[in-house]
């Protein structure tokens, strides 16, 4: 089997413009925006104001009533302060309200892709570079997706356009979707920020190193305006961006355009890096693949590391069972790793000198 040893950029490799690895130069932002985050939180002065204020404001709100019923308007009160309860809070980023039909189109004559599902109809009608919806049940994760002519638009920017440090889930623009699974790119790549736990888009994605979780949360829903898509998940990896912290190697796994013939050695090297292994979740040449990316911070105890924490699924095949046998699954304890998490844990790499897949 041929395996393609050009990395992007290099001569007769992919191409390497505008290329997004979770962002390889905004390192430097995400530092600046932990930091934010930490000053936020609360200290012993803060929080005894703020018990104060909540107390000022208990009084406040049993006068009122006091007031009220001495009035004979506490009726009144009770029944507005009921209406106000049975109003629906409608969030763009709960699916439900989203396929229920709860929002409402603000964008007039828009001209609807042929084939989209009708489904779709309403959010597209918001915001045109929508392309689909990510789902993992039982977790937080129920996210439109958004595409746009480089990798540079959402990073920062929510479904409305908005500035936003957690920006959105975005597809790699490589990437492609149509009205069947044949549009698909053989690995498609999904991007979402990881700030911190309370701050989460793709934070739980870490989550994947451990084993027992994978067996909770096996399948990704990941739709699109035409067709709707379950895909098996089958690693998780932690893997490095600046060659030098894995001894001049890296895994170029944001590569869509890997051939049907390579396919087997890439996934090999996921399978070699991934923190747990499923033999029941079978891989094939012709498969079409899943990656969804996000940063990690496991290995920032003294310094920042530019780490990835990335999650990969194949797609489910027509007239497969879309649910997963995971009691075969384990935790792969002799997994890749890149070289700086064997200094912080006093351990030989036996991976020193073996190539990482695309290299020559």
């Amino acid at each position: 089997m041929t395996v393609n040893t050009k990395l992007p950029g290099a001569k007769g490799g992919p191409d390497a413009s505008n290329v997004y690895l979770d962002t390889l130069d905004d390192s430097a932002e995400d530092i600046r925006d932990l930091k934010k985050i930490d000053k936020k939180k609360a200290t012993r002065g803060d929080k005894i104001y703020i018990s104060v204020f909540a107390a000022l404001n208990a009084a406040l709100l049993v006068f009122i009533a006091v007031f009220l019923r001495v009035t004979g308007n506490s009726g009144e009160f009770d029944s507005v302060t009921k209406e106000a309860e049975t109003v629906p809070a409608v969030n763009l980023y709960d699916s439900a309200a989203v396929f229920d039909g709860q929002l409402k189109p603000t964008i007039n004559g828009v001209k609807y892709p042929e084939g989209m599902q009708d489904s779709f109809k309403m959010i597209y009608s918001e915001n045109q570079d929508v392309v689909g919806w990510i789902r993992i049940d039982g977790t937080s994760i129920d996210y439109p997706v958004m595409h746009a002519e480089d990798n540079k638009k959402y990073e920062r920017a929510t479904f409305y356009n908005e500035y936003s440090k957690r920006g959105s889930i975005w597809m790699d623009y490589r990437n492609r979707v149509g009205v069947n699974r044949t549009w698909f790119n053989k690995n498609t790549i999904i991007y979402g920020h990881h700030l911190s736990s309370d701050e989460c888009i793709f934070a739980e994605l870490e989550n994947y190193r451990d084993v027992e979780y994978y067996k909770t949360h096996p399948v990704i829903e990941m739709n699109t305006i035409y067709e709707n898509y379950k895909w098996k998940i089958f690693g998780c990896i932690v893997t490095n961006v600046d060659a030098a912290d894995d001894n001049g190697h890296m895994f170029y796994y944001w590569n869509p355009y890997i051939s049907d013939e390579n396919t087997s050695a890439f996934c090999d090297e996921i399978l070699t890096r991934s923190w747990f292994v499923n033999p029941a979740v079978d891989i094939t040449e012709s498969d079409k693949l899943l990656c969804l990316s996000t940063c990690t911070y496991m290995m920032n105890a003294s310094k920042y590391y530019d780490m990835r924490c990335v999650v990969f699924a194949r797609l489910v095949r027509p007239g497969e069972d879309e649910t997963v046998d995971v009691s075969g699954a384990y935790q792969n304890t002799n997994r890749r790793m890149p070289q700086v998490w064997y200094n912080q844990n006093s351990l030989d790499n036996p991976y020193k000198n073996v190539a990482a897949y695309g290299e020559n």
